[in-house]
């Protein structure tokens, strides 16, 4: 699948209970998603060879990236999720959440990520890090979690929390 018809199934107007089912896609070319509005997605499994980027876009529906491999960076900086992002198992170089508003839960239990940056985000329901390790920096200064934070098993090296505010259960963060 080229990066252009990614594009043009995701920017389709969403329908409650439909979703595009992209799961095991693989794109060599960097996808650039970048102030769309997108509808729901199954990425299940996905390969990014040069980088995903939504920054500044809206997810409507679910975002699913479980066990999605990503060459170099995820940037999805200022971008609103209307509802769940989950990023069970993803492995990215380096992850940027910066700015971003999660109306859902933001999953990303057994990751492997090299760098987080998730500064100044807002969380409305629980952000979830179970077994995953970020080997690098991970940033969460700044950001609210609204229903709590799960981080059971997780390895966080070079964490920062400056200002982090979190409202329910918290667990190894």
């Amino acid at each position: 699948m080229t990066p252009d018809a990614l594009t043009d199934s995701l920017t389709r107007p969403w329908a409650h209970g439909e979703h595009a089912e992209l799961a095991g896609a693989s794109f060599d070319a960097p996808v650039v998603l970048d102030d769309k509005v997108l509808r729901s997605f199954d990425l299940t499994g996905a390969r990014f060879g040069a980088g995903l980027s939504a920054q500044r876009a809206v997810f409507r529906g679910m975002a699913w990236l479980h066990r999605a491999e990503v060459t170099g960076k995820v940037d999805l900086s200022d971008a609103v999720f209307r509802s769940d992002l989950r990023m069970d198992g993803l492995v990215c170089d380096t992850l940027i959440l910066s700015g971003a508003e999660f109306q859902g839960v933001l999953t990303l239990d057994r990751a492997r990520i090299g760098t987080l940056i998730a500064r100044d985000c807002i969380c409305l329901a629980n952000l979830s890090l179970a077994g995953a390790r970020i080997t690098g920096h991970a940033d969460f200064s700044g950001s609210e979690v609204l229903g709590g934070a799960w981080a059971d098993g997780a390895e966080l090296h070079a964490l920062e929390q400056v200002g982090m505010v979190v409202d329910g259960r918290r667990t190894g963060l």
